[in-house]
């Protein structure tokens, strides 16, 4: 798990260097690689569905950094995700269970871009969400899991700044021994990046 995490904080470590350079560097007209961030705030649910972690509503704001190389009017880069997320629902409805946390999670993006809309996919190489409510043996809870799915939608409306529509749903292969607990979002928030297209 040690190693996972330390993987997980380098990979987030070059994307902000890359990022930082990309943005000063890629300034001239349609620029070669794109950078940006998205802030979001989201609704969604989160449990298993069954009488040890009933589905229950969740708040999602996840803060994504990306990065890429622009072909033409696609964009082919990184993505990584990290998510503050709370529970809604009074803990004495859904079996005394609350599964507030945060989660980090890296992955690959694809998406087109028109000049003012982009339309596009990140796939989640994989996630790490950490309970904040520890364990009655005194152990911080974590899930885990791969192969999760975010589809975006973006806006242009000034510059560099845009509009971004989000929804996300993954499973956490490595949660709970009585079924895998299942999550997703749909969020909404703001974008800027320097992607401008052709």
């Amino acid at each position: 798990m040690k190693q996972i995490i330390f993987i997980k904080k380098s990979y987030f470590i070059f994307l902000i260097t890359v990022l930082l350079s990309t943005l000063s560097l890629a300034q001239s007209n349609a620029p070669r690689f794109s950078a940006g961030v998205m802030a979001l705030f989201g609704t969604g649910k989160m449990g298993n569905g069954l009488a040890d972690a009933p589905d229950r509503d969740m708040t999602f704001t996840p803060i994504d950094l990306f990065l890429g190389v622009n072909i033409k009017k696609f964009r082919l880069g990184l993505n990584y995700d990290y998510m503050m997320v709370g529970q809604t629902t009074d803990p004495t409805t859904v079996a005394n269970t609350n599964v507030s946390g945060t989660g980090a999670a890296p992955g690959i993006r694809l998406e087109y871009y028109d000049g003012k809309t982009s339309a596009g996919l990140v796939y989640r190489l994989s996630n790490t969400y950490n309970l904040d409510k520890i364990t009655f043996s005194g152990n911080k809870a974590v899930y885990t899991g791969t192969g999760g799915l975010t589809i975006q939608f973006t806006r242009q409306i000034r510059n560099k700044i845009g509009l971004v529509l989000d929804y996300t749903t993954e499973t956490f292969s490595d949660s709970l021994t009585t079924g895998k607990v299942k999550w997703s979002r749909m969020g909404l928030g703001i974008v800027y990046s320097n992607f401008t297209g052709k």
